[in-house]
C-alpha cells in the first residue's frame, strides 16, 4: 500500500519544468494542498527567467487529473470559498509567462479538464477521456469565470453536452 501523501511535484531539469500531479491511489484527485501546492509551484516558475516551458501530467497512467476530492467539501460556505480560491490558481496557471503542455493519459476530467485547457498545448493518448461529471458528483457547477473559460476554449455546445449529460 502506498503511504505517500498526495503532492504536486516539481522536478526542474534545465529550461524544462515538469510538474507532477501524484494521488495515483485517488487517480490524481487534487485536495486543498495539491491546489495550493500548483499555485506556489506557478509563481515559483512565473519568476524564475530560465525556466522556458512547463510540463503537467498525472503519476500513473490511469489519470491526469480526476477532478477534486470531493470528500474534502463539507459545506456551501467553504464550497463557495473554495471556488473563489481555485479561480486564482486557475489564473496564475492561464497566465503564465512561458509555454506550457499537458501530458493527458486517462482521464481528465472536472479541474484536470480546466488545467489542461490553461494549457498552451494539450498532447494526450487515444483512450484519454475528458469531461465535467458534476451532474453525477456534487451538483454544483463549475465558476462563472472557469466556466466562460472552457466555452471559450470547447465551445458552448461541447460544455453543454459534458454539463448536462455527464458524460466522458
Amino acid at each position: 500500500m502506498n503511504t505517500t501523501p498526495p503532492s504536486v511535484d516539481l522536478q526542474l531539469d534545465g529550461s524544462i519544468a515538469r510538474i507532477t500531479f501524484n494521488n495515483p491511489a485517488a487517480r490524481n484527485a487534487l485536495s486543498w494542498p495539491m491546489y495550493e501546492e500548483l499555485k506556489r509551484i506557478c509563481d515559483d516558475i512565473a519568476n524564475r527567467p530560465e525556466i522556458r516551458v512547463a510540463i503537467f501530467r498525472g503519476a500513473g497512467d490511469k489519470a491526469f487529473v480526476s477532478g477534486s476530492d470531493i470528500q474534502q467539501f463539507v459545506d456551501l460556505q467553504e464550497n463557495e470559498a473554495y471556488e473563489v480560491a481555485v479561480d486564482a490558481i486557475f489564473h496564475s496557471l492561464q497566465h503564465l509567462p512561458i509555454p506550457t503542455i499537458a501530458l493527458i493519459e486517462g482521464l481528465a476530467v472536472g479541474s484536470g479538464l480546466l488545467i489542461a485547457t490553461a494549457c498552451d498545448f494539450r498532447i494526450s493518448t487515444l483512450d484519454a477521456r475528458f469531461g465535467i461529471p458534476v451532474a453525477k458528483t456534487l451538483g454544483n457547477c463549475l465558476s462563472p469565470s472557469n466556466l466562460s473559460w472552457i466555452a471559450n476554449h470547447l465551445g458552448v455546445p461541447m460544455v453543454k453536452r459534458m454539463l448536462l449529460t455527464a458524460e466522458l
